[in-house]
């Protein structure tokens, strides 16, 4: 081969070498774009999550669709019962729990290693009893650790069955920075989930106090907390505004503490000056409720509290006030506590029944009840007698 020709195949095989490295090069810096996309929508995605479990099932969807797999499951540590959990399905989604360190996942909570395998049932470390409980089948499998701020496995990140084939390296490191971007969420949301129920504790100790200093009324505040509730959500009130309902409804009568007990426990009629002290309880209920630093979502608590005797047509206390000069959330619980105040045994009467108590509100509606609150909760102590006689 002359000089010449040696020269031209030489400069051939740097131009194809070269076209090939920028090649590479380009579809390298193509795919580290893409990841970069994925886990900014990710990102965006999981800022709005509304809670744990709707926070589990965003982050299974999204990574289903990412790594083009057919399932993707998160699968958090409760290191107290040293047991996987997950949530499967939506609307009446079930809980599922095994051992940790059964498993692929057990294996990967347990390692903090990965596992990408082609072929579940050809590993002995697989554990076909989730298959069996969700009636689904399993073959290619890529199982990842999710890790917390200070390092330790807080769960694992897995997807099943890749769409063409096998899960590649790529998957693999994609699914461990989606599975690094989900684990600080996951941590936010466990911290904000035991936080609230901390709040709750708190709160339904506090109703607690005073349900205990009448055994003939103990409950009560729980009972309209869950009426009130499932009116609310009848009603198809938001979110945060049946969460106030809830807590409102649970700390109604906290202001009877500074009742006396010769006057809450009387058996007899009260006099005029005995109902003046009862009815300063909703104004206690406020002073106290407002001593509380209540987050901005929470802020309407104390108020809602407080007004659940106001009455429509202006009739009520603590201000008179009238029509939808009252919360939603007061007129709920107004109805609320009535109903179940005649449907309870009192010192001074028998329980009505539901159906006469039900009477006796509706033909109390447009004047002191609010119409609607009162025709929901017609319709749902109807639906609760048709289960029941079912």
């Amino acid at each position: 081969m002359g000089k010449g020709e040696f020269e031209e195949v030489s400069g051939g095989l740097r131009g194809l070498m070269k076209r090939f490295f920028l090649g590479r090069s380009a579809e390298r810096l193509e795919t580290t774009l893409e990841r970069h996309r994925i886990l900014l929508k990710l990102s965006r995605s999981l800022s709005e999550a509304g809670g744990l479990r709707h926070l589990l099932q965003l982050v299974a969807d999204q990574t289903s669709s990412f790594l083009k797999a057919e399932r993707a499951i998160v699968f958090l540590l409760d290191r107290k019962n040293f047991e996987l959990w997950s949530i499967f399905g939506e609307g009446e989604a079930r809980e599922i729990r095994f051992p940790a360190d059964r498993g692929i996942a057990g294996s990967v909570a347990t390692t903090g290693q990965v596992i990408n395998i082609t072929d579940a049932y050809k590993d002995s470390r697989f554990n076909p009893e989730i298959d069996k409980k969700t009636g689904y089948r399993t073959r290619s499998m890529l199982t990842v650790p999710m890790k917390g701020k200070r390092g330790e496995t807080i769960g694992v990140l897995q997807v099943l069955n890749r769409v063409g084939g096998a899960f590649t390296e790529d998957d693999e490191e994609l699914l461990l920075a989606i599975a690094s971007q989900a684990s600080m969420s996951v941590e936010n949301a466990i911290f904000m989930d035991t936080r609230r129920q901390m709040f709750e504790n708190l709160l339904k100790a506090l109703a607690d106090t005073i349900d205990m200093r009448d055994p003939t009324t103990a409950g009560h505040s729980m009972k309209v907390m869950e009426y009130s509730v499932a009116i609310a959500q009848a009603m198809a009130l938001s979110e945060n505004e049946v969460l106030v309902v809830r807590y409102a409804a649970y700390l109604h009568d906290y202001g009877k503490i500074g009742v006396k007990d010769a006057i809450l426990l009387k058996p007899g009629k009260l006099t005029d000056e005995e109902m003046d002290e009862v009815r300063e309880h909703v104004n206690i209920t406020r002073r106290i409720l407002e001593r509380i630093d209540f987050e901005e979502e929470l802020v309407d608590i104390p108020q809602i509290a407080a007004l659940h005797h106001e009455r429509l047509d202006g009739s009520g206390y603590p201000q008179g006030l009238s029509g939808e000069d009252i919360p939603i959330g007061a007129r709920i619980i107004a109805v609320a506590d009535v109903f179940d105040a005649l449907t309870s045994k009192r010192h001074y009467r028998a329980p009505m029944s539901r159906e006469g108590a039900l009477a006796l509100i509706e033909e109390r509606s447009g004047t002191e009840f609010d119409p609607q609150v009162v025709r929901v909760l017609c319709t749902l102590m109807e639906e609760e007698a048709a289960i029941s006689s079912a």
